[in-house]
């Protein structure tokens, strides 16, 4: 452990056993602005796909007690901050900034040369990450709803030709969660794609969950979304459908047209070097 210019000591997430770890992440996400509790399962998968780095990963103690938790993706020179939170009873007493710098030179320390995040617009911590020196860079949308197009199922393929396929057609960068590194890591993933096997015009990522089809990732060329959507609402089979972190554009605006529905908004923002 070592310290820096707060009262609080720092120690790695990996000195943690899962079942603190566990235990800091609930406490410091208690009364968020929307359900983040996990149980274990669900924070396990979080870190997979966010290639959460434990050693990375900070956790801060008053005295001997937690209360700030931020967890690390690491992917080469970049960085993510795959969750960050304060305990109630240390919230609201200016100690969000020293936290948060503190996050950032232990990346920079590592390597980083970049350091991403995204943060819902009402979460009170954007101006801290503004103060902190990042930037926006675009809005991403949550998305769900019943889509109200004729399903029309699509072609058959790989996940590997689906993923080769997202990597081709039309878009905007991928956010942390859709980088080629998440989508591999999701093994329940099935493939929706148009076009032909040698020429797929549009495609997406789906799991089924419960009564939900969500859609991990998706790309389409613009004279193929309709077709892609119908293909969507086949593998919906009468589920609702929900899209996490879709940019906004076009493919957005379809998506709303076809019947789903902006249920949240978060920020995506960037710091580097100078």
């Amino acid at each position: 452990m070592n310290t820096t210019d707060h009262p609080f000591t720092r120690a790695t997430a990996s000195t943690l056993g899962a079942e603190a770890l566990l235990a800091v992440w609930n406490e410091a996400y208690r009364g968020y602005f929307v359900p983040f509790q996990f149980d274990a399962a669900m924070l396990q998968r979080h870190m997979l796909l966010g290639s959460i780095d434990l050693d990375r990963s900070c956790v801060w103690f008053d005295g001997k007690t937690p209360m700030a938790v931020a967890l690390a993706g690491v992917r080469g020179t970049r960085a993510w901050l795959g969750g960050w939170g304060i305990a109630p009873d240390w919230r609201g007493k200016r100690h969000s900034l020293p936290l948060v710098r503190d996050f950032m030179q232990v990346q920079v320390a590592a390597g980083a040369r970049e350091i991403a995040l995204e943060a819902l617009e009402q979460n009170w911590a954007l101006r801290t990450y503004e103060q902190a020196g990042f930037a926006y860079t675009r809005r991403l949308l949550v998305l769900e709803g019943g889509l109200n197009c004729a399903p029309r199922p699509g072609q058959s393929a790989s996940t590997d030709t689906v993923l080769t396929a997202l990597a081709t057609l039309p878009r905007a960068p991928a956010c942390w969660q859709r980088d080629i590194a998440a989508l591999r890591a999701q093994a329940d993933l099935q493939p929706v794609c148009i076009g032909s096997a040698n020429a797929i015009t549009g495609a997406a990522l789906v799991r089924i969950d419960g009564d939900w089809l969500r859609v991990t990732d998706i790309a389409s060329s613009p004279d193929a979304t309709d077709a892609l959507l119908a293909a969507l609402a086949a593998a919906a089979d009468g589920r609702q459908v929900r899209l996490v972190n879709e940019p906004e554009g076009t493919l957005a605006e379809a998506l709303c047209a076809a019947g789903l529905a902006i249920a949240n908004a978060q920020r995506e923002m960037a710091w580097r070097p100078g």
